[in-house]
C-alpha cells in the first residue's frame, strides 16, 4: 500500500470542510445540502476519506452516525470505495459496506454504504427488486428501503455524500431518494456545481460551500499547468484531406511521445509516456477515409511504426487487450485506443497526449477524457516545464473544445502558441521552482519541547525520585490523589461542541470520577485539548487545531505517565480538572510550550521546503510558449525574441507594460522577452516574505540581452500604485542579491525595479531598496542601455 501525505491545500480544505459541516450540523435541519467544489485531479475522494476518519473521531462532534455514498456508474463506485479502502489500509474505524451487506439488515454507527444509484432506479430489474416488496422482506417496502428504515429506527443519524454532485441530481428518482433517507447533511462533491448557493445562503446556513482553487491544485504539483491543443484551424494549414489529418494528429502525438520520454530519461525517471487515442463512438468505414474506419487508420499508424501489438492496449466494448497494470508509470504500453469508457472511472497519471477524433454525426466535445491527462505521474512538478503540460490533439474546432472544471472563463485550452525568433540564441538562467510545505500544525518534535518547558517549569529534570517528582508538581499547584472532575468547574468552562456532549454532563450535576465516568472524562479531555489550540489569541501560539490537537495530547500523556507513573485514566483526571480551573496550571505550561515551539516548527518547515524547493536550468527565451484566448497579438514589433508577441487583454498594470514596450523598441538591443508570472516555465528568483513568515518566488517581468550582458527587470506604478508596496522592497533586493551572485559567477547581469515617472523611466538598482516622491535614489533608465 502506497502512504498518502497530504498537501497543504487538502489539509487546508478538509478543515475548511469540517467546520461548515458542524455549523449545519448545529442548526438541527435535515437534508442541508453541503457543496464541495474541487477541481478534477485534486484528489477530492481522497480528502473526503480523511474527512470522514476526521468527523468520526472529532473531540468536538461524537454523534452516532453512518454515511450513505451515492455514484453514478459502477465503475467510479467501485473505484471510490477502493480508493477510501486503500487510503484508511484496509482495517479502520469507518467500515466500507455495499449492497453485498444489505442482509446485515442496517448500517452501524460510521459505516459507509457504497451504491450505484442507477441500481435503485424502480424502472430497472434490479432497482425493482431493491426497492420493491419481495418475499424477503417483512413489510411493505422494498429491501434497501427495509435497510434505510431500521437504520433510522436506532436514532442513528445519516449522511448522504454524492459524488459527481453535477450529473441528473434533479430528479423526481433524487427527491423521493432523498425523502427516503433523509439526512442530516448533504455532501455534494464536484467540479462543477450546477447551482452554488449565494452568500445569504450561506451567512443564514441555509446551505453550505466549500472550494478548492484550481492555482493550489496546480502549485502543489498534482496536476499540470496547462493543457495545450492543436485543433481542426492549425490542421486546415497542414492537409488537405481527412485522412491527411487523421495522420497528422497521430504523428504529432508519436513525436511528442518521444519528447517526452528522454525527458523522462534525461531525469533518471522510469516513467513511460503513454498516448491516449480516442475513437468517435460513430467510427466506421467510410468514403471519405478511403473505407477505413479510423480505427484501422491507427493501427495501420501504429504497425508502420513498428509498435509492438504488446505495447497498444486497447479498451473497447467488444474487445480489451493488454489493459493489466497499464496504470504503473513503467508499464510498456506506449498506446491506449478507446470510445468512452476510459473517460471516467479510470486513472493513469503517466498519461499526458490525448488524440481526440472528431464524432461526425453528432459533434459533442468530450470533456471528461480530456481529465484523463490532466494528473502528473508522482504528484510533482518537474524541473522539465514539457513534462508539466498535457497536449491534445484533435481535429475538433477551437470554439467546441472545453476543458475539465471550465465554468465562468476558468481553465481554458491554450490554444495560441509563440515561438522563439530564428537566429536567436537562448541564454541559461537558473530558475527555482517549489511546492508549498507548511501546514501549520504541531509537528512530532512538540513532545520534546512541552516536556522541556513542563521539566523546568515543574523543576524535575531527570527521572530522578518518584515522591519528589509528585511532590513538586503538587507544590506548583495540581492536585494528584483522590481526584474527580467537578462538575461546577463543567458548568462554569467556555467549551465548544457540537453534539450537546457537555450540555448533557452539565445537566448531570454529578462530578465526573475515573470509577463511574471514564468514557466522559476522556471525552472531555480530547475536548479541552482542542479547545486549548483553537482559542490561542497571540500569532506565536496559534496552530491549526484538527491537526494539532493529538499532538497536545500525546505530550501531556507521555510527560505524565513518566512524572507519576499512574494508570492511564487517573493521569487523564488530573489533567481534566486541572484544565477545567479558571487558573489551570498546566494551561500556562501549554502555551509556554506553544510559544517555544513556533521557531522550531518554522525551521522545520524551512527544512521541508528546501526539500521541496528546487534550481532548474532554463532557456529564456523559451522554445515555445503557449496562451488562451484571454490573450491578444501585438503586432509590428521589432526587437521582441517570440513571434508572434502575445499578452493578456486585460489586467492591472498593462498600461504600464506596453508603455514599457513602446520605450525598449526603440532602444539598441539584441533582443527582449517578457516573462511569465507563475509555472515551472518561467524564471523565477526565491525570497523570503516576513509577514508571512516563508519563501515565495519572484517572477520579474523583463528579461533584456545587450550584446553580452543580459538585464533584468521588473516595472512597477508611480508612488500611489506598487513601488511603494512592502512586497517591492523585498523584491528589489532579492533582485540585487542574486544579480551580484551571477556576476561573481562571471555573468554580467544588471536589472532593478523601474517606474514611469514624469515620462521619463528611472530604475532603481541599489542594494537597499527606497523610494520617496523626489525619486532621490533612482537615475534614469537610459543609462542602462
Amino acid at each position: 500500500m502506497t502512504t498518502i501525505h497530504l498537501k497543504p491545500f487538502q489539509e487546508k480544505a478538509i478543515s475548511s470542510l469540517r467546520k461548515q459541516f458542524l455549523e449545519l450540523w448545529k442548526t438541527n435541519r435535515k437534508q442541508i445540502s453541503l457543496i464541495f467544489k474541487s477541481p478534477t485531479g485534486s484528489g477530492k475522494t481522497v480528502m473526503v476519506a480523511q474527512f470522514l476518519k476526521d468527523i468520526s473521531n472529532d473531540p468536538q462532534f461524537s454523534v452516532d452516525k453512518a454515511f450513505l455514498w451515492f455514484s453514478f456508474s459502477e465503475e467510479s463506485y467501485a473505484q471510490s470505495k477502493k480508493k477510501l479502502f486503500d487510503y484508511y489500509g484496509g482495517a479502520n474505524e469507518l467500515n466500507l459496506l455495499d449492497l453485498n451487506d444489505l442482509s446485515k439488515g442496517k448500517l452501524s454507527t460510521n459505516n459507509v454504504f457504497f451504491i450505484n444509484w442507477q441500481k435503485i432506479k424502480s424502472s430497472t430489474k434490479e432497482g425493482r427488486i431493491l426497492r420493491n416488496p419481495t418475499e424477503y422482506t417483512s413489510s411493505d417496502y422494498g429491501i434497501f428501503d427495509e435497510f434505510i428504515k431500521r437504520t433510522q429506527e436506532e436514532k442513528r443519524e445519516l449522511i448522504l455524500i454524492i459524488d459527481e454532485a453535477h450529473r441528473d441530481t434533479e430528479t423526481e428518482l433524487a427527491d423521493e431518494l432523498i425523502a427516503l433517507i433523509n439526512p442530516r447533511i448533504i455532501l455534494k462533491i464536484t467540479a462543477t456545481p450546477t447551482i452554488e448557493p449565494t452568500a445569504s445562503d450561506v451567512l443564514q446556513k441555509r446551505m453550505g460551500f466549500n472550494e478548492v482553487l484550481r492555482e493550489d491544485v496546480i502549485e502543489a504539483g498534482l496536476i499540470k499547468e496547462k493543457i495545450v491543443t492543436q485543433t481542426k484551424e492549425d490542421l486546415d494549414k497542414l492537409a488537405q484531406k481527412e485522412i491527411d489529418q487523421d495522420l497528422i494528429l497521430l504523428e504529432l502525438a508519436f513525436k511528442k511521445r518521444i519528447e517526452l520520454k528522454k525527458a523522462y530519461k534525461e531525469l533518471c525517471l522510469e516513467i513511460n509516456p503513454i498516448v491516449l487515442i480516442q475513437l468517435p463512438n460513430d467510427d466506421q468505414a467510410r468514403k471519405e477515409t478511403l473505407d477505413k474506419s479510423k480505427l484501422d487508420i491507427v493501427k495501420d499508424f501504429l504497425k508502420n511504426k513498428n509498435i509492438d501489438e504488446h505495447d497498444i492496449a486497447i479498451w473497447l466494448s467488444e474487445k480489451k487487450e493488454n489493459l493489466e497494470e497499464i496504470e504503473k508509470n513503467d508499464s510498456l504500453v506506449s498506446f491506449l485506443i478507446f470510445k468512452q469508457a476510459a473517460a471516467t472511472g479510470w486513472d493513469c497519471p503517466r498519461a499526458a497526449i490525448l488524440v481526440m477524433f472528431r464524432e461526425i454525426k453528432s459533434p459533442v466535445f468530450h470533456t471528461q477524457t480530456v481529465g484523463r491527462i490532466l494528473r502528473m505521474p508522482e504528484a510533482i512538478h518537474y524541473s522539465k516545464p514539457e513534462l508539466n503540460i498535457g497536449y491534445l490533439y484533435t481535429n475538433y474546432e477551437r470554439n467546441q473544445i472545453q476543458l475539465p472544471d471550465n465554468k465562468q472563463g476558468q481553465n481554458k485550452p491554450f490554444i495560441y502558441e509563440s515561438k522563439r525568433k530564428a537566429g536567436i540564441n537562448p541564454i541559461i538562467l537558473q530558475s527555482t521552482f517549489m511546492r508549498r510545505t507548511d501546514y501549520n500544525d504541531l509537528g512530532d518534535s512538540f513532545q520534546n519541547t512541552f516536556g522541556e518547558v513542563a521539566d523546568t517549569f515543574f523543576n524535575v529534570k531527570g527521572k530522578g525520585f518518584l515522591g519528589d517528582a509528585r511532590e513538586k508538581i503538587i507544590k506548583k499547584g495540581i492536585e494528584l490523589f483522590n481526584v474527580k472532575v467537578k462538575n461546577k468547574l463543567i458548568v462554569d468552562a467556555e467549551i465548544e461542541d457540537y453534539d450537546n456532549f457537555v450540555k448533557e454532563i452539565r445537566e448531570k450535576g454529578a462530578d465526573l470520577s475515573e470509577e463511574t465516568s471514564r468514557n466522559d472524562i476522556e471525552r472531555m479531555y480530547n475536548l479541552l485539548c482542542f479547545n486549548i489550540i483553537a482559542k490561542q489569541e497571540e500569532e506565536n501560539k496559534k496552530f491549526a487545531p484538527e491537526r494539532s490537537w493529538g499532538k497536545l495530547k500525546t505530550a501531556l500523556n507521555v510527560w505524565f505517565a513518566e512524572k507519576i507513573q499512574e494508570k492511564r485514566i487517573t493521569y487523564y483526571t488530573i489533567i481534566v480538572s486541572d484544565l477545567l480551573k479558571p487558573d489551570s496550571v498546566l494551561r500556562n505550561v501549554v502555551a509556554e510550550a506553544l510559544e517555544k515551539y513556533r521557531p522550531i516548527r518554522q525551521e522545520e518547515v524551512k527544512t521541508k521546503e528546501s526539500r521541496a524547493k528546487r534550481t532548474e536550468v532554463l532557456d529564456i527565451p523559451r522554445d515555445i510558449l503557449f496562451y488562451t484566448d484571454d490573450y491578444e497579438e501585438i503586432k509590428g514589433l521589432k526587437k521582441n525574441s517570440m513571434s508572434p508577441f502575445y499578452i493578456a487583454k486585460k489586467y492591472d498594470g498593462k498600461k504600464n507594460e506596453t508603455a514599457f514596450i513602446e520605450y525598449i523598441e526603440s532602444k539598441h538591443i539584441d533582443w527582449w522577452y517578457k516573462n511569465g508570472n507563475s509555472g515551472s516555465e518561467h524564471f523565477s528568483i526565491p525570497y523570503y516574505d516576513d509577514i508571512e513568515k516563508k519563501e515565495r518566488l519572484f517572477y520579474p517581468d523583463w528579461i533584456i540581452k545587450i550584446k553580452s550582458t543580459i538585464v533584468i527587470l521588473d516595472t512597477k506604478q508611480g508612488l500611489s500604485g506598487t513601488v511603494n508596496a512592502p512586497d517591492t522592497k523585498r523584491k528589489a533586493e532579492i533582485l540585487q542579491k542574486w544579480i551580484k551572485e551571477q556576476n561573481k559567477k562571471g555573468t554580467k547581469v544588471k536589472g532593478g525595479i523601474i517606474t514611469k515617472v514624469s515620462e521619463i523611466w528611472k530604475i532603481n538598482d541599489n542594494d537597499e531598496y527606497s523610494v520617496d516622491s523626489n525619486y532621490t535614489t533612482w537615475k534614469n533608465l537610459g543609462e542602462i542601455f
